[in-house]
């Protein structure tokens, strides 16, 4: 063992590397096919997006890499759907393509080119799809024939949006969700239900069987057998798992989420945090308790029963195999790297990892959850990263860097934390900020941020700063603010309201104008900001109170700035008037603009140079080399 040596934080040589975290593979979607029993998963790493199979042989192989698989609904999601050897999946979030697994087979398009199109869902007979898509500002549900020699054609419509339709097993129903403005699918969402009849199949009768206003339902699911239809329900404070009885018409809670979240917030298509096993007695589902996750199986008794998944404490895409009974998810916690996991029984198998897998243990920094006392008494939640380095020991507290998510309505959870690992291993504290107006902690805490947006979570912001140097977590003197989109917009309103708080910040295409992104948001958050700020015209003065752009001139802490050049969500104008201010008043700044790049970083150049970037920007603002 080699001795440990001293050396300032934040300065420590760490086994992580700019390259390996430029590089990751991130997993996207895992389904089960209902005939052969293969296990097909999307991921998305280097500069492409492959779609991977593990066959019931046993065998592991590229489907294809040739496309650019990915919904085009909202923020994305609802790639693909497979039955036997087909699978339908959305290009370029637009159009349906037609493929089989075997490579000698022609890939071909099934439906002209949309405006958006996601989540295909594949007949049960394997002869029609339906699936989401937009043309112009017109929702619906479409449906065409697998073969793609019919146009496709409405199904449904008539409201704002729709999501996720699913299949009876007999294929005579059919369920989706859909929602109206002014209102966020975690706000109101309903599952209706559909009689359907005839050759091509078309809607004989359909009614709302969960969900409303003020009570969204999500993830609507048929049991293997038929009798059931449920869905994840948000009737007051928290989630509970739906049944309703096809026959009798019953319905009941089944699980009620006391305290734990159920659904996230449906930003994207696809989402799947539950799953009917094959006897259609029981249920897997996940659970999210103050962002950690934990699985669970529960009959149609009300019996639930914990499932062990070592070394996971987060978890996403459930999917359960209806032949075998598997169960397979996305899963990592503070020391595993993403990987798909795969649960037969009380076996748990790694089936593909994505991973540090040649770093000790004793090099992560475990997630703790912590909470704080705001300014006005209410409470803040987190998680705290401590820096964690075997090989190195300093004396005194750690600089920290405080990183505050993006959504708003999202939730820092216990995932692997690549970021974290990579300043924590280094020396550095981290904090991933769940201020009120995140998920995870209640609706009446989602809900705080309610006409506060711009207030209340640099309110908070501020508030953690003070609690990690109060507990004696990081060195009140040396702490950094970070944070990207939204949580950028929260970056800037934080320096400008209170300078000095932080020695220096990180702003990745970090909102700066309100008036500007009401203006260029898209359908799905058209409604988003009356609910956050408050109508226009007549909370005119708080998007001009609350929009960095206006009070720029105030920063005077030293700010890295990061921008994609073709960003269509917070165009390069709105980091253009921050740079600015910026040089006009001689603030220390450094300001990246990369070409090609939209909203998040998707190179590995990029996300590369971004990395050593903002590592090289904190060591020198926060003094750590005169230490």
């Amino acid at each position: 063992m080699n001795p440990v040596e001293r050396r300032p934080f934040g300065l420590w040589d760490s086994p992580f590397t700019a390259q390996a975290r430029a590089g990751r593979i991130r997993y996207m979607d895992v389904r089960w096919d209902a005939i052969t029993g293969n296990l097909v998963w999307l991921e998305r790493g280097g500069e492409g997006t492959r779609l991977m199979a593990w066959l019931a042989d046993g065998t592991r192989h590229v489907v294809t890499d040739a496309y650019e698989i990915s919904g085009g609904e909202a923020y994305g999601g609802g790639e693909f759907d497979l039955l036997g050897s087909v699978i339908i999946f959305v290009e370029r979030g637009r159009q349906l393509y037609r493929m089989e697994m075997d490579p000698r087979s022609a890939v071909r398009p099934i439906t002209p080119v949309f405006s958006s199109a996601a989540a295909p869902a594949v007949s049960p007979d394997g002869r029609w799809v339906v699936f989401a898509a937009s043309e112009g500002e017109e929702s619906a549900l479409y449906l065409v024939d697998s073969q793609g020699e019919q146009l496709p054609f409405k199904l449904a419509w008539g409201a704002d949006f729709y999501m996720d339709p699913v299949w009876h097993p007999q294929g005579s129903w059919l369920a989706w969700m859909e929602w109206d403005h002014p209102d966020m699918p975690w706000d109101s969402a309903r599952i209706c239900l559909a009689q359907l009849a005839g050759s091509p199949p078309r809607i004989l009768q359909s009614r709302t069987v969960f969900g409303g206003a003020d009570a969204p339902a999500v993830q609507p699911a048929f049991s293997p057998d038929g009798r059931w239809l449920s869905c994840l329900t948000g009737r007051g404070e928290w989630d509970q798992l739906t049944l309703l009885n096809l026959e009798s018409g019953e319905q009941f809670e089944l699980v009620e989420g006391s305290g734990v979240v159920l659904a996230p917030p449906s930003w994207v298509q696809g989402i799947h945090t539950y799953g009917w096993l094959g006897d259609s007695q029981r249920l897997a589902y996940l659970r999210n308790h103050a962002g950690a996750a934990k699985l669970y199986l529960v009959d149609l008794n009300g019996n639930n029963q914990p499932i062990h998944l070592d070394g996971i404490s987060w978890a996403s895409q459930l999917a359960v195999s209806q032949l075998s009974g598997e169960i397979a998810l996305i899963g990592s916690g503070s020391s595993q790297p993403p990987c798909l996991v795969c649960l037969a029984g009380d076996e748990m198998q790694f089936e593909v990892g994505s991973g540090e897998v040649d770093i000790p243990a004793a090099y992560f920094a475990p997630a703790q959850p912590l909470a704080f006392s705001a300014a006005d008494e209410g409470m803040i939640h987190g998680l705290y990263y401590p820096p964690t380095n075997p090989d190195f020991t300093w004396q005194g507290l750690p600089p920290a860097v405080v990183r505050v998510h993006s959504g708003p309505t999202m939730q820092a959870v216990a995932e692997f934390n690549e970021e974290a690992q990579y300043f924590t291993s280094r020396g550095f504290a981290w904090l991933e900020l769940n201020y009120r107006g995140s998920t995870g902690y209640g609706r009446s805490y989602q809900r705080a941020l309610n006409g506060r947006w711009g207030e209340l979570d640099v309110q908070d912001t501020a508030s953690a700063a003070d609690g990690l140097a109060a507990a004696g977590l990081a060195d009140g003197r040396r702490l950094a603010l970070y944070g990207s989109s939204a949580g950028g917009y929260t970056v800037l309103n934080t320096l400008i309201r209170h300078p000095g708080k932080f020695c220096a910040a990180v702003d990745a295409y970090g909102v700066s104008n309100l008036f500007k992104l009401e203006e260029d948001t898209h359908k799905f958050e058209r409604f988003a900001n009356a609910r956050l700020i408050g109508p226009l015209p007549q909370a005119a003065l708080k998007y001009r109170d609350w929009s960095p752009e206006f009070h720029a001139d105030a920063i005077r802490d030293p700010l890295a700035i990061f921008q994609g050049e073709d960003d269509p969500v917070v165009p390069k104008s709105q980091s253009d008037v921050i740079a600015a201010a910026l040089r006009r008043n001689g603030v220390s700044h450094i300001y990246r603009v990369y070409p090609g790049e939209g909203h998040r970083f998707r190179k590995s150049e990029t996300r590369l140079d971004f990395i050593l970037t903002m590592e090289q920007f904190l060591v020198e603002q926060l003094s750590l080399t005169s230490l």
